[in-house]
């Protein structure tokens, strides 16, 4: 016979697995899959640094005026917990856009000057290239040439954009079944007025002035070309000849663009994304729709931030790129430096110190001493080119000056009148005007009287 501890134990453990004891908690669990109302509430405050990349993807693309424009970033659970960290960013730094997730480096070909990229844009710019078409290799150089044409600074629109454009019409289209099966049209007020804030705070106008803030390219100074690259280690170097567009070594500076509406707007949509919180909490029924809602634009806002997307819908417009021409790629990163110098002048002497920061070989130091040389000599040639026609264009040509000769003679003789052309009239006595005589005066000071 068992002891008494055991028969206790033992009857505790037939009792607690009964049916009868565990229906309250399948009650529980039935009530929380036919009505997820509480889920809804704790999906509302997680995900928002997904929609702040979401929107830096899509800010600019769509139609602008100078107070909004359109982004399509659909409704999700995120947008509250990113509402807050807008604010937040608003009144600290004042900027909107994420910090660049591709750490890169930004050399100027023509000076030399190298910087730390703090542009998003930029970073995702070679992460697509890189990633799409460079992998392995030991250094691979792309040569992209701007068009003209396309306006910088404006995205094409592409798969990204337009889908994001049918989940927010899939979203209002679920949002009315609820109301026409069941007259509850809490769905489609929540999903209308989701969509609306979201909207709103995407199309703010310092979206896309913070994106592509950079001065445009001066034409009288040539092209830009500018080496973007990851650095030592890297398979991948990037060299953008801009000759039209905006200077992508401003762009890498992340000029501060700042708008005090910024703030103001941040802060009401902050307040209205907590009213429509608490009309989430109060829905009573049919949240599965506005589950299948909220979850619809999760999957938009993460494809939309992490999606691979071409040069033209990030806003940079190149030329047809050409493998077979456009690209260099050596059995050894030093070859391909050189090649790459030889292709274009400047660049292999902006990246040498990223790749080869150490001492060079005697052979490779005498190649990029000539390359210095070469380099120096072409741009006093082309400082000295620049001075001779800008002498050239303030001094008059000889066919202006023969036509200005005959004018400017004409005009002496007839206002010029010297001494010899008028002679002097001897003045007679009779000529001298008559004054009184004084007695009082000094004998030196006695007038001449007319005789």
């Amino acid at each position: 016979m068992p002891p008494p501890l055991l028969r206790r134990l033992a009857g505790l453990a037939v009792r607690s697995a009964g049916p009868a004891d565990t229906q309250p908690y399948f009650a529980a669990e039935r009530v929380s899959w036919l009505s997820p109302n509480d889920t809804l509430s704790i999906l509302m405050i997680i995900g928002g640094d997904i929609v702040q990349r979401a929107v830096a993807q899509l800010a600019g693309s769509g139609p602008l005026t100078p107070y909004w424009h359109f982004a399509p970033v659909a409704f999700s659970f995120g947008w509250l917990a990113y509402s807050v960290s807008a604010l937040t960013s608003a009144v600290g730094d004042g900027r909107l856009l994420p910090q660049p997730d591709c750490a890169i480096h930004v050399v100027n070909a023509k000076t030399g000057y190298r910087r730390q990229n703090a542009s998003w844009v930029l970073g995702r710019l070679v992460r697509d290239h890189e990633k799409r078409k460079f992998k392995d290799g030991s250094l691979n150089v792309a040569f992209y040439r701007t068009v003209s044409g396309h306006k910088a600074g404006v995205p094409a629109r592409d798969w990204v954009y337009w889908s994001g454009v049918l989940v927010i019409l899939a979203q209002l289209t679920i949002s009315v079944i609820p109301g026409a099966l069941h007259g509850n049209w809490i769905v489609l007020v929540v999903t209308v007025g989701g969509t609306v804030l979201a909207l709103l705070g995407s199309g703010l106008p310092q979206w896309r002035e913070e994106k592509y803030a950079a001065r445009e390219i001066d034409s009288k100074k040539g092209p830009e070309v500018v080496c973007l690259t990851r650095g030592n280690g890297s398979t991948f170097a990037m060299v953008v000849i801009s000759e039209t567009g905006i200077r992508l070594e401003d762009l890498a500076g992340g000029r501060d663009k700042r708008r005090w509406t910024t703030s103001v707007m941040s802060a009401l949509l902050s307040i209205l994304w907590i009213v429509l919180l608490l009309t989430v909490e109060g829905l009573n029924g049919d949240a599965w729709y506005l589950l299948a809602i909220g979850g619809l634009g999760m999957v938009q806002n993460v494809v939309a931030a992490g999606a691979e997307r071409s040069a033209s819908a990030l806003g940079f417009h190149f030329a047809p790129f050409d493998k077979t021409k456009d690209l260099l790629h050596k059995d050894k990163v030093m070859e391909t430096l050189m090649a790459a110098e030889e292709r274009q002048t400047g660049v292999g002497l902006a990246m040498l110190k990223l790749f080869f920061p150490g001492d060079l070989r005697p052979h490779e130091k005498q190649f990029w001493d000539r390359k210095k040389a070469e380099k120096a000599a072409r741009e006093l040639a082309a400082k000295g080119a620049t001075a001779t026609a800008t002498a050239m264009s303030e001094k008059p040509s000889s066919q202006d000056r023969r036509l200005r000769e005959p004018a400017e003679k004409s005009k002496a003789s007839s206002l010029d009148i010297t001494e010899e052309s008028v002679p002097a009239r001897p003045m007679s006595p009779s000529s001298l005007p008559f004054l009184p005589y004084d007695s009082n005066a000094p004998s030196s000071q006695i007038p001449l009287t007319k005789s």
